[in-house]
């Protein structure tokens, strides 16, 4: 819905020639998100007190006995709700119930600049509480149709200098290795090469690189996401991981430096020679291929090709799964006149709900996809904005070429 719906206001009420119990289970909504957040009477006061079995009878006494005392509870309803029209709900329930999971004060500051915009007045906080309020329900389904399940497993994040000369822009040097790998059955999951010690974000992207390659080499994104009950990271342990891992309700465990004997075998068969990175890490993959039957860098090539140059943005699972936005760098962006951020050559623009145009000149934050160049997730005020997709790169049908050119060597 890109129309700004506070341009029609002719609209009809949000609550108006409303079916008999639609008042009601409003009330209903209400009551029961504030049985498990009571802070919602602190923002909506008048909502103590009220009992929607109770507002049921009022009405059906109103339809028996014409000359009944109009319900005070459903005057208290309509009066909050009264600048409310349905084009306004709709958008509301547009931007809350989508899975970006947008807070209510985003939802409300994209509303007051809506209305800005339109030169209209725009809705108190606490009216697009309430309305979000009502849509909790909503969202949740929208978040349980792809659940995040753990699996009752051990992965262990490590990193560690390599004894083998690599060359590289900066000459000869001997890399780092940053491995996932699960504990159980020493499988490596996941890897990424790097000059110099890694930093907290190369260690975040390797964890990423874990969940969603493995699943994605099968499946065309048609999987859930199954991260580990247990997560050992080798000190210093990133901030990224700790936030990522309280979503999804697992243990993380702080360890020392180990030793890797897979490393130190293949470090002792390429002693003697000189190589360049590329033919390194398909040397280190076919090495894990060879241990375990998975090759994680030849699975991520095989998720791009299997991609091709076609991809709907559902496809992204950066918009099913609550943390794995957590685990991504952020780089900071302005906002331009016309509603696009440009970064690295490409123009980002919400192709949704179009809300970056209310945001001129803003500073935001970016996260850029990992699995495609396409798409960046917006950040504003440290909570997500939206989800944006570059202009030069996407489709007439709204799918987008995940790469400028179609098959990336994808590591380097």
């Amino acid at each position: 819905m890109k129309t700004n719906p506070f341009c029609l206001p002719d609209a009809p009420a949000w609550l108006e020639d409303d079916p008999i119990q639609q008042i009601p289970r409003l009330l209903e909504r209400l009551l029961e998100v504030a049985a498990h957040a009571p802070h919602l009477y602190e923002t909506l006061p008048w909502l103590k007190g009220m009992d929607a079995w109770g507002l049921v009878q009022e009405r059906f006494s109103e339809l028996i006995f014409p000359d009944t005392p109009p319900s005070p509870q459903e005057a208290t309803l309509t009066g909050f709700f009264a600048r409310v029209t349905e084009p306004i709900a709709k958008m509301v329930e547009a931007l809350y119930a989508s899975r970006l999971l947008r807070d209510t004060s985003t939802v409300g500051e994209i509303l007051s600049r809506m209305a800005q915009d339109a030169g209209r007045e725009a809705l108190p906080q606490e009216v697009v509480t309430g309305i979000c309020a009502s849509l909790v329900r909503r969202r949740l389904d929208a978040l349980g149709q792809e659940p995040i399940r753990p699996q009752a497993a051990t992965w262990k994040i490590t990193w560690h200098p390599t004894s083998v000369w690599v060359r590289s822009p900066m000459g000869v040097k001997k890399p780092f290795l940053v491995l996932v790998t699960d504990e159980a059955t020493k499988k490596i999951l996941a890897f990424r090469c790097t000059s110099d010690p890694p930093n907290p974000t190369e260690v975040s992207l390797v964890l990423y690189d874990a969940l969603v390659f493995p699943s994605s080499a099968e499946r065309h994104f048609g999987w859930h996401l199954s991260p580990p009950t247990r997560l050992c990271v080798q000190s210093p342990l990133p901030k990224a991981i700790q936030l990522a891992a309280l979503v999804w309700r697992i243990e993380v465990e702080e360890i020392p430096q180990q030793d890797c004997a897979f490393l130190q075998t293949l470090d002792r068969e390429l002693a003697s020679r000189t190589l360049d990175p590329v033919h390194y890490l398909r040397i280190l993959d076919r090495a894990c291929e060879r241990a375990s039957g998975y090759a994680p860098f030849l699975a991520k090539q095989r998720t791009v090709q299997k991609n091709g140059w076609c991809v709907h943005p559902y496809n992204d699972p950066l918009r099913h799964y609550l943390g794995l936005r957590e685990l991504l760098p952020s780089f900071p962006a302005i906002i331009g006149e016309d509603g696009t951020v440009e970064w690295q050559g490409w123009h980002y623009r919400d192709s949704e709900e179009d809300v970056l145009r209310y945001f001129p000149h803003a500073a935001v934050m970016i996260r850029p996809s990992p699995s495609t160049e396409a798409t960046i997730s917006v950040y504003w005020n440290e909570a997500i904005l939206c989800y944006a997709t570059a202009s030069e790169l996407q489709h007439p049908d709204g799918s987008y070429r995940p790469y400028w050119f179609p098959y990336p060597r994808l590591g380097e």
